[in-house]
């Protein structure tokens, strides 16, 4: 009689499976996880705001604001996000941030973030960066560095850090909505 390999194997397999769900529930349990995150969607751009003071009354005053519609997808899961960056536009300098023969055109001082994962966790972050520009090859570069702020479901009390970078983006032609893509990487603690 012929006898499948994969049944005498099978309560080893399981086994082994159990651990491994065991081992990362722990370490999950412990909160701390590289991040590594895809994500691909649009920036709308230029978009005037009417500011408000921390008493949410205005101030008389506007700023210009884009927003990023996304989907993402890495070792937190798939969840949509929604960005809000708040933006100033700058007499091109150089800067650190930014790659060698580009010069600094935008400084990203808010960069607010709201993840909306499958399962209606919250996670929320906020960052600051720039967008570079080499005017020889009218190649753009932008990367946004901040914090995790908390959330709610899973990632209450989260905290760390993470880096936005744009991989690929196109600006269609006469309008102010740019499609993008790019990776967010860093280090989240999802406390007790």
């Amino acid at each position: 009689m012929l006898k499948s390999r994969f049944s005498s194997n099978a309560p080893q397999i399981v086994f082994i499976l159990v651990f491994a769900v065991l081992g990362a529930q722990t370490a999950s349990a412990e909160g701390d996880d590289q991040v590594y995150l895809r994500f691909a969607g649009d920036f709308i751009q230029n978009i005037e705001q009417a500011d408000v003071g921390p008493d949410m009354l205005p101030t008389g005053t506007t700023s210009t604001l884009g927003i990023v519609r996304a989907k993402v997808k890495g070792n937190l899961g798939q969840a949509d996000v929604t960005a809000v960056t708040k933006v100033e536009n700058v007499v091109p300098v150089p800067d650190d941030r930014c790659p060698a023969g580009f010069f600094k055109i935008v400084e990203i001082t808010d960069n607010n973030l709201v993840f909306t994962f499958q399962n209606l966790s919250l996670l929320y972050g906020n960052g600051q960066g720039v967008v570079c520009l080499n005017f020889g090859t009218f190649e753009e570069y932008a990367i946004v560095e901040g914090n995790w702020e908390g959330g709610t479901g899973r990632f209450r009390d989260a905290e760390g850090e993470f880096s936005i970078r744009i991989d690929e983006s196109y600006l269609f032609p006469n309008t102010q909505v740019t499609a993008e893509a790019g990776t967010i990487t860093g280090t989240l603690h999802r406390g007790s």
